[in-house]
């Protein structure tokens, strides 16, 4: 018996130890595989997570809208700056100076007759619709947060650039950089004429005559601007 016992421990110990040596390998690559199983789904769900925060707009990235031509709105002194120009800079006071001149050549009108006293006279009309009309304009835009000044045309082209031109005397810039019809500019010109129609010119004009003059002087802005965007944007 003590012979059986002997070989039944000496049969049996090499299966134990082998199966032992087998177990153990698989027990370890089974606990890693686990592991890693556990760390992937950890991170699909972290992702998952973020996702749901970022909310669904998030897969698809937007950039912020911004004008074609990277339209900055002016600043405060800037705008004021412009204002002054327009009003008593060089450009300004030709203009008020050509102006005078055709009135002069026009006899218009005959009461202030003619000779440097009526030119006098035609000037200093001149030059106060001009500051109305200038300051009508800025106070407008300021309150209504417009940009009314002039740029030339970025676009490539005759008639890009022509348009470009011409809708900007009748219309103005939002701080976002949208046009939109100016209330500004076109108020201004209407100030510009009807006031002194009422007030300086002789008893026969009225409000009337202004109506027509701040139309004139509206359509003769499509001009103006022609010349800064082609020959010389002062």
């Amino acid at each position: 018996m003590r012979v059986i016992w002997v070989l039944s421990l000496v049969l049996v110990a090499p299966g134990v130890a082998l199966s032992q040596s087998v177990v153990q390998p698989v027990a370890a690559d089974s606990q890693r595989q686990y592991s890693r199983m556990e760390i992937l789904s950890e991170r699909l769900s972290q992702l998952k997570l973020q996702s749901n925060q970022a909310g669904p707009m998030s897969q698809t990235p937007t950039v912020a809208a911004k004008p074609v031509d990277d339209y900055v709105f002016p600043t405060a002194r800037t705008r004021f700056i412009r204002y002054v120009k327009s009003t008593v800079g060089p450009f300004g006071l030709l203009r008020t100076a050509a102006s005078s001149g055709i009135d002069q050549w026009n006899d218009t009108p005959e009461e202030w007759e003619q000779g440097s006293k009526g030119y006098g006279k035609r000037f200093a009309s001149n030059f106060g619709r001009n500051v109305i009309r200038q300051t009508t304009q800025y106070g407008l835009s300021e309150a209504m947060r417009l940009d009314t000044g002039f740029e030339k045309s970025k676009r490539k082209g005759f008639w890009p650039r022509v348009e470009d031109a011409l809708v900007q005397n009748v219309t103005s810039r939002t701080r976002s950089g949208k046009r939109v019809v100016s209330v500004p500019i076109i108020a201004g010109a209407y100030a510009g004429s009807i006031i002194p129609a009422e007030t300086w010119y002789p008893d026969r004009f009225s409000y009337k005559d202004g109506l027509r003059w701040g139309t004139y002087s509206l359509a003769t802005g499509f001009g103006i601007n022609l010349i800064r965007e082609f020959i010389f944007n002062w």
